[in-house]
């Protein structure tokens, strides 16, 4: 029984081919239910995000399994889009178990440490459960990628700072205001960026969330999405006033707040600071109003200077949450080794020998020599006919079966042997 991966990402693929390979929870479903029945796969998870779409497979044999994922992927799509070529990649066995780690980890992420995609690995696991298509191997395989996922967050900077110029705006806004629940938010633009900064801005609950755009159906969508207030372009006069933090990201020519507008606008509101954020090329706020009193103008260089720093500062991380990833691997595979029958009955014994050592030494000292030997013998014996049956149902389970696998853990657990805990902590964050 071999761990296979055959799958695309943003490293190896570009975005036409990943967006013809995502795949729908309906689509993720099916092809699920479809593995799950097939011989050629014990047990398969799919990861489809915007970045990736991965196929983890558990397959008594690994071209086998390869084979089947291609056909369902041929079903599913029409077109075998992980057919060999440099657009794909194929691991096995550590190398797969240690790509799923570094993806929850966040070191295959786009934006490196991004915190979205350890969610997006439960979510996927969760579906791989509903369609009847996970059992033990990656429930522990599982719990051993949240582990590394939440350790390399514990226990490094992976994940500090904004790496994005969306991010870094809101977070310069927090600095300058603290919590935003009593400030109101104009967001200039719903395009790429401006959604983005808006969905940000979102997370953090304003008193007020405003959407401005050229065209009103895009504003009224985004506004729709983060229950904000949509308006046109028109309205920034009026709208602006009111605002404590401006955030522009348009592709206009011209620009969309002139020093005109916030001198007007500052003579409504004199003592409130106005926050001034352009993520615009060209510019959308006149820098003159970045010079007036009590307004604060911050152009997209200055938070590309923000970005760049917390880029630098998660990439002198990556040889820690790297070795992370090494010990969780080092953990899984321990577990799996432990799960051949020689092992537990080994422990078993073991286990029962310390136990039969401890309750014969109490008592053996007021024994004679001849005595001594008869209790060792006897206690001994007993041993034997007590784990002579358990020893040989343990020896003839199949171990090429999930159902092999259950009852071997079923044994670990009955008998407290020591590999039901390894790597089992289940405890998930939220949230490529």
């Amino acid at each position: 029984m071999e761990l296979l991966l055959l799958g695309v990402n943003h490293r190896s693929a570009p975005v036409a081919l990943r967006e013809r390979l995502a795949f729908s929870p309906e689509e993720t479903h099916q092809a699920l239910g479809a593995l799950g029945a097939s011989p050629a796969v014990k047990e398969a998870m799919i990861l489809s995000t915007c970045n990736r779409t991965e196929v983890y497979a558990l397959a008594p044999d690994p071209a086998d399994g390869e084979t089947a994922i291609r056909s369902q992927l041929l079903a599913t799509k029409g077109v075998d889009l992980l057919a060999p070529g440099d657009h794909r990649y194929l691991l096995e066995r550590r190398q797969a178990v240690r790509q799923l780690l570094r993806v929850t980890t966040g070191l295959d992420s786009m934006v490196l440490g991004e915190m979205q995609i350890l969610g997006q690995v439960k979510a996927a696991f969760a579906m791989s459960q509903e369609s009847g298509a996970a059992g033990l191997f990656l429930e522990r395989l599982l719990a051993a990628a949240i582990h590394a996922g939440k350790r390399s967050r514990s226990e490094t900077e992976i994940g500090a700072g904004s790496v994005s110029v969306a991010s870094a705006a809101v977070s310069l806004a927090t600095k300058v205001f603290g919590q935003l629940a009593s400030r109101r938010v104009l967001v200039v633009g719903a395009g790429e960026t401006g959604a983005l900064a808006a969905r940000h801005f979102a997370e953090e609950r304003p008193a007020a969330l405003l959407i401005a755009n050229r065209s009103m159906e895009r504003a009224q969508k985004v506004a729709q999405e983060l229950s904000a207030q949509a308006l046109p372009l028109a309205g920034l006069p009026e709208a602006l006033p009111q605002a404590d933090v401006v955030l522009c990201a348009t592709r206009s020519a011209e620009p969309m707040i002139t020093d005109a507008m916030v001198h007007a606008a500052m003579a409504e509101r004199p003592r409130r600071p106005l926050l001034l954020v352009d993520l615009a090329i060209p510019r959308d706020i006149e820098e003159a109003a970045g010079r007036r009193d009590n307004v604060f103008l911050y152009p997209i260089d200055a938070l590309r200077t923000i970005v760049d720093h917390n880029l630098a500062r998660r990439q002198g991380e990556v040889p820690r949450v790297e070795a992370i990833v090494e010990e969780e691997c080092d953990r899984f595979f321990a577990w799996l080794n432990g799960l051949g029958a020689a092992p537990v009955v080994r422990e078993l014994r073991e286990q029962y020998e310390r136990v039969r050592q401890a309750e014969v030494s109490k008592s053996l000292r007021h024994f004679s020599a001849p005595e001594q030997e008869r209790v060792e013998r006897l206690t001994k014996a007993l041993i034997n006919k007590l784990l002579h049956r358990p020893t040989t149902l343990i020896k003839e389970i199949d171990l090429g079966t999930e159902q092999g696998l259950d009852r071997l853990d079923t044994v670990r657990e009955l008998f407290g042997l020591s590999g039901v805990a390894d790597g089992a902590d289940t405890e998930a964050e939220h949230g490529d």
